[in-house]
């Protein structure tokens, strides 16, 4: 049986309609990075689950919602320009984590696909 994830898909998912609503808000980008910083950081709880979110009955959900959340702040491959214009170096950390995150995840998954083929004798 697997472990659930922590904090809930459905946490995840009211994070990113917050996210979301925060980037329309005519705030200076500078601040709206700021205001979005604390949900990143809720999201990058996964970081560490990311087994958990590959074994999860979840599993397409989970990633596919890391991956929204993503091409709503760096909208555009390689995704590495944010939506604010700020070069992420320059982003508050919660932005770093969750590029490392992706990145992680990615891994993850590449690994988990090339998995060799249990063989039955």
């Amino acid at each position: 049986m697997s472990t659930a994830l922590n904090p809930s898909l459905a946490t995840i998912t009211a994070i990113r309609t917050s996210i979301q609503g925060s980037l329309k808000a005519e705030l200076p980008r500078d601040v709206l990075a700021t205001a979005i910083a604390p949900l990143l950081t809720s999201v990058n709880q996964w970081s560490s689950q990311i087994s958990v979110m590959l074994e999860s009955v979840n599993n397409p959900a989970c990633a596919n919602l890391i991956f929204a959340i993503r091409k709503d702040l760096f909208p555009n491959p390689p995704f590495t320009q944010s939506v604010f214009g700020i070069p992420l170096p320059d982003l508050p950390a919660p932005f770093q984590e969750f590029s490392s995150f992706i990145h992680k995840l990615i891994e993850a998954q590449k690994a988990d696909k090339e998995k060799p083929a249990s063989k039955v004798c």
